[in-house]
């Protein structure tokens, strides 16, 4: 298994919208081949920092993800709207 942790902070301005594109990214992706969870975290005590939660069986699953149509257009708009932090990737070992 696979796990990935990507955070971002959102200016307030583009919240509502950012959270529109994660909500039609993460309905695409769980329908996905190889996704087990793929999940949107907001901080309780900051609602401007988010926790994109991933979980895949594989990294060739992993990286198919990152080659479809929903994710490159989403993903291509949150780039301008968010400042993310370089994805964690995780192998599970036990």
């Amino acid at each position: 298994m696979i796990r990935v942790m990507v955070g971002s902070t959102v200016p307030t301005e583009h919240l509502d919208r950012v959270l529109e594109l994660y909500s039609r990214l993460v309905a695409e992706t769980r329908k996905e081949p190889g996704c087990v969870s793929y999940e949107l975290l907001q901080r309780q005590d900051d609602p401007r920092e988010l926790m994109l939660v991933e979980e895949w069986q594989s990294q060739e699953h992993l990286d198919a993800h990152t080659r479809t149509p929903h994710f490159v257009a989403i993903v291509g708009e949150l780039d301008q709207l968010e400042r993310a932090a370089p994805a964690l990737i995780y192998n599970q070992l036990l």
